[in-house]
């Protein structure tokens, strides 16, 4: 969740990540060590397995984002996943949503509608339907379009929020809190962290079957741990037991030696905020224009298995499909396989932002805010203009070139012509310190030979289409390029 957040929230190699007890390290570390760990358990695995030895060289890895996450969030990613030794060269990014789809168009999916009989791989071509990935930090919400057999495009940009499973985590640890108070939660967690692992496991456990009866009760271990520390915190004046018949849960909570008996409607409320969310979100999405024909909702992401989920979705949408693959959890993975033989399969996406560049123009008396001008080789000039490359909601084929600019040099002797590449929310932003605006990283190109005076050409071409933006720039007179060397950390 570290990874999602406002579009301006400033994303760098230097950013600490913090665990459960408050110590701190590198994000960027967290991440690389996590991948290497996966990376290295499947080269023991797959080795073991087969006969003859596969090289890391032979493998192409694909890693899987959620499709709401930021640009430098995305890079943020594939940096990590270098520092864990996989080649910029051998990697993909893939969108979640994206491969949860392809995985559902290339399998019948069993579904829990009444008639049985529809699955994605049969809807015809023009065919719309919303792509609900429901993980545990992010919702991610992408509407698709049936273009052939397995091919699809994006209708609407992926959108959604930070309304998974972990929200319903954070509520069982409210309603913990409301029984044995802030001070003795926090000592639990920290002193007896085995025993809270424990609870939190057991949790989740009860969390995936919440909602497949509406009456009775759910029981839980209750480590005798946390009592003592409550008991202690008390100096024995109450116990546990009389603490819950005194809180607002008398009625629905009992504790059993060790063992707590909470009936289905107190679990079930842990889940009310988030599926509120989730369902409030939804049904605004398909009230938009050009929605009016979604076929269906696919349900994908371990969250998606929750039975209480799957009601509230299929009650808000009367009318329209509910459909849910028998691994919902795994669609992702399986997902991205296909798209990593097979990256076209997605022809067309929509630019969730408008981009541009920093740039400065000649200075217009009366137009431009003297705060901005600048004395160059070339004359008086604007500075910070952002100089629009491509609008927000246009439609973006993979492969294809969107975006070509030429641009020169505004002094005598430069070495070197960098930009700094901008994204916002808005259609037409004026400067780039307007507010929306986000730099989204450098990329520069140096000549080795200045020239005598200003004006030399650069070409700037960009590619959008993809899970990730690549930019190149041509010196004109050398020919020399530079690459998708942005780096995301201006």
């Amino acid at each position: 969740m570290l990874l999602f957040g406002a579009l301006g929230k400033h994303l760098t190699k230097e950013t600490i990540a913090m665990d459960e007890m408050g110590k701190e390290l590198l994000a960027v570390d967290v991440f690389a060590m996590s991948i290497k760990f996966m990376a290295d358990d499947l080269m023991a695995v797959v080795n073991q397995r087969l006969t003859g030895i596969i090289m890391e060289t032979d493998i192409h890895w694909v890693l899987t984002v959620p499709a709401i996450w930021s640009d430098p969030a995305k890079q943020f990613m594939r940096l990590a996943a270098i520092k864990a030794g996989i080649g910029t060269e051998r990697l993909t990014i893939v969108l979640e949503p994206e491969a949860a789809s392809l995985y559902c168009r290339h399998l019948p999916v069993d579904t829990t509608i009444c008639d049985g009989s529809l699955t994605i791989s049969e809807f015809p071509t023009g065919s719309k339907y919303i792509v609900l990935d429901a993980g545990g930090g992010t919702i991610d919400i992408t509407v698709h379009e049936v273009q052939s057999q397995f091919t699809l495009r994006e209708v609407r940009a992926a959108n959604g929020g930070d309304w998974g499973g972990t929200m319903v985590d954070k509520a069982f640890e409210n309603f913990l809190i409301d029984i044995v108070g802030e001070t003795v939660f926090d000592t639990f967690k920290h002193s007896e962290t085995v025993d809270w692992l424990h609870l939190s496991r057991d949790f989740e456990l009860k969390k995936q079957t919440a909602g497949t009866q509406s009456n009775g009760n759910v029981f839980m271990h209750f480590p005798v741990s946390l009592i003592d520390l409550f008991e202690t915190e008390q100096e024995r004046k109450i116990t546990i037991k009389d603490a819950i018949v005194a809180s607002k849960y008398s009625k629905t909570v009992e504790l059993k030696r060790d063992r707590l008996k909470i009936s289905h409607s107190t679990v079930e409320k842990l889940f009310e905020d988030s599926i509120q969310q989730i369902v409030k979100h939804v049904q605004t999405l398909v009230k938009k224009e050009r929605m009016a024909d979604v076929k269906a909702v696919l349900m994908v992401g371990g969250y998606s298995e929750s039975p209480l989920l799957q009601r509230a979705i299929k009650s808000a949408l009367p009318g329209i499909h509910i459909l849910i693959p028998q691994e919902a959890s795994s669609a992702v993975l399986r997902g991205a396989l296909i798209f990593g033989h097979n990256p076209m399969t997605i022809t067309e996406r929509i630019l969730k932002y408008t981009y541009g560049i920093k740039t400065n123009l000649p200075f217009e008396e009366g137009k431009h805010p003297e705060s901005k001008r600048r004395k160059t080789d070339a004359g008086d000039h604007c500075d910070n203009v952002f100089d629009k490359l491509i609008e927000k909601g246009l439609s973006v084929t993979p492969g294809e070139t969107q975006v070509k600019r030429q641009y020169s040099t505004g002094n005598k002797k430069q070495t070197r012509l960098y930009f700094d590449i901008f994204i916002s929310e808005e259609n037409t932003p004026t400067y780039v310190d307007d507010k929306g605006c986000t730099k989204i990283g450098t990329i520069q190109i140096d000549f080795k030979e200045p020239d005598d005076l200003p004006g030399r050409a650069v070409n700037l071409t960009m590619l959008l289409g993809g899970s990730e933006i690549i930019v190149e720039l041509e010196d004109e007179k050398t020919g020399n390029k530079v690459i998708n060397t942005t780096e995301f950390w201006g």
